[in-house]
Parts: structure tokens; C-alpha cells; sequence
């Protein structure tokens, strides 16, 4: 069950990480595309080691 303050689903996280390493999408495009900021997004280690 997801933390009721969490920002993203874990399916959600999946799809973040996907349009970064996948379709090249830049860390921050890809957290704006989520409503979510680029540091929470870093968080989830898909922008940074591509």
C-alpha cells in the first residue's frame, strides 16, 4: 500500500523512470510531466547513472 502522502504510485514511479532512461526524457521534463519537482524525481535514482 502506498504511503498516503507519497507522490507517485509505484506505477506511476515505473512510467516516470521509463520516459527517462527509455525515451530520453530530460529529469526534470519528465517530474514536471508528474506534478512532481525534479529532486523528488532524482530520488528514485532514474536521473543520474544514464
Amino acid at each position: 500500500m502506498a504511503h498516503i502522502t507519497g507522490a507517485l504510485s509505484p506505477g506511476a514511479r515505473l512510467k516516470l523512470a521509463r520516459l527517462i532512461v527509455d525515451q530520453g526524457w530530460t529529469c526534470t521534463a519528465a517530474a514536471q510531466q508528474f506534478m512532481i519537482s525534479a529532486r523528488t524525481a532524482s530520488k528514485w535514482d532514474c536521473c543520474t547513472n544514464r
